[in-house]
C-alpha cells in the first residue's frame, strides 16, 4: 500500500477509535479497541490483525501519545 493510502487508511481507523471514545463511559483498553477493530474486519494497513502494540504504535505515527492522547485531543476541539 502506498504511504497515500496507509495515511487515508490510519485516519479511517483513528475516526473509528475516536467514535469508541465519545460513546463510552471511560477509555477502553487497547486490548478492548484490539478486539473491537479485529471483530469488525479493520486490518491494519499492512493487512495485519491489531494487536495492542500495533495500535499504540499507529497511534503514535500519527501524532498521539495512544488512546489517552485521542481522548485528549477530542476534548479539545
Amino acid at each position: 500500500m502506498k504511504r497515500s493510502n496507509q495515511k487515508k487508511h490510519n485516519l479511517l481507523i483513528i475516526t473509528k477509535i475516536e467514535r469508541m471514545l465519545i460513546n463510552s463511559y471511560r477509555r477502553p483498553s487497547y486490548e478492548i479497541v484490539c478486539r473491537v477493530l479485529n471483530e469488525n474486519l479493520f486490518t491494519s494497513s499492512v493487512g495485519n490483525v491489531w494487536t495492542e502494540r500495533s495500535l499504540y504504535r499507529m497511534l503514535q505515527r500519527n501524532g498521539y501519545s495512544g488512546l489517552w492522547g485521542l481522548e485528549k485531543n477530542l476534548c479539545k476541539g
